[in-house]
């Protein structure tokens, strides 16, 4: 089980919280009344200066792992990582996403404080059947093709790692996030994720570009604020230690992306440019995690397509009026 943590009277360690996903997760921590310590290679947003203590730097330096082994820390949410999917430098994925929060992790099993890091959906690969895949789903070939790249097997690794020989006492739990999307991910340009890109173009008035045999791919898009709503919930019940995925659960289709983002402009249609697809046999074309075993632990409704529609709705509105929100 991961220790509870009561958030008002917590001081939380947030690794890369310079980035998407870890902004939002120090914003929310934040205004839950907790004291947020983020440590990033990159310098930290403007906005969030303010609101935490800082360290530029990485998160398995010396000193940084000296803090958490020394109880300054009542959690730690690890966000750090290497996350393009087109690096293809095995050793480096594996040091900077396995070796180097295994030793984090152990910092963490001395000072007896929850461990709660971010892994990936990517580790199913392509999904063979048009349902919800659980997360002990992983290793069956029947329903799903597993890492398609170096990044995901970096991710499943440390999963797998963590899943059998964990450091003695850590409180752990690993959250496989789906496509999140939301504000602060323009610095990760073709990282950033496909439903964002899609919305900033059309709201900024230009022609999105899709691969032309994937107007009916599908994914499981989950909003940033319900990442942190689940954060939040893992660091204050009682939760098992093991992998949860974190999506909707809600697989949406680029024509229902095209047709959403007309109904937003008012539009009587969205252009698009369509472009061969030169990495089809490594395409994901249909994705959606099973969320009910995280919902179990945490209590969590489900979501539901109009939840993520009305989310992107903001979004892409928040595009019009900034369009490098």
């Amino acid at each position: 089980m991961v220790a509870q943590v009561n958030l008002e009277r917590s001081t939380v360690l947030v690794t890369g919280a310079a980035g998407f996903v870890g902004s939002h997760i120090v914003s929310g921590l934040v205004a839950r009344g907790a004291a947020v310590v983020g440590v990033d290679v990159r310098a930290a947003p403007a906005h969030l200066c303010p609101a935490m203590k800082f360290h530029c730097e990485d998160f398995a330096d010396d000193s940084v792992l000296g803090m958490v082994e020394a109880g300054h820390f009542d959690a730690v949410v690890h966000q750090a990582a290497i996350s393009s999917t087109l690096e293809d430098d095995g050793d480096l994925l594996r040091d900077v996403n396995v070796d180097r929060p295994m030793r984090l992790a152990q910092r963490c099993a001395v000072a007896g404080i929850p461990f709660v890091y971010a892994s990936s959906s990517s580790v199913y690969g392509r999904i063979h059947h048009k349902g919800p895949i659980t997360e002990n789903s992983v290793d069956d070939r029947a329903l799903c093709s597993g890492p398609l790249n170096a990044y995901a097997r970096s991710k499943l690794l440390f999963d797998s790692q963590l899943a059998t020989r964990a450091p003695a006492g850590l409180h752990w739990v690993g959250l496989r996030y789906t496509n999140v999307f939301g504000t602060r991910e323009r610095h990760k340009g073709p990282m950033a994720s496909i439903i964002s890109q899609l919305l900033r173009t059309v709201a900024t008035n230009g022609t999105p570009t899709l691969f032309a045999d994937t107007l009916d791919a599908s994914r499981d898009y989950v909003p940033v604020q319900r990442v942190v709503e689940v954060l939040e919930r893992v660091l204050e019940v009682p939760v098992p230690a093991g992998t949860y995925n974190v999506g909707s659960g809600c697989p949406v289709s680029f024509a229902t992306l095209l047709r959403w983002c007309s109904e937003f402009t008012a539009a009587a249609g969205v252009n698009v440019r369509l472009v061969p697809n030169p990495i089809a046999d490594r395409y994901q074309y249909w994705t959606c995690a099973d969320p009910r075993k995280l919902q179990l632990a945490t209590g969590l409704s489900a979501l539901a397509v109009e939840d993520v529609r009305a989310a992107a709705s903001d979004l892409f509105h928040a595009f019009e009026s900034m369009p490098d929100a």
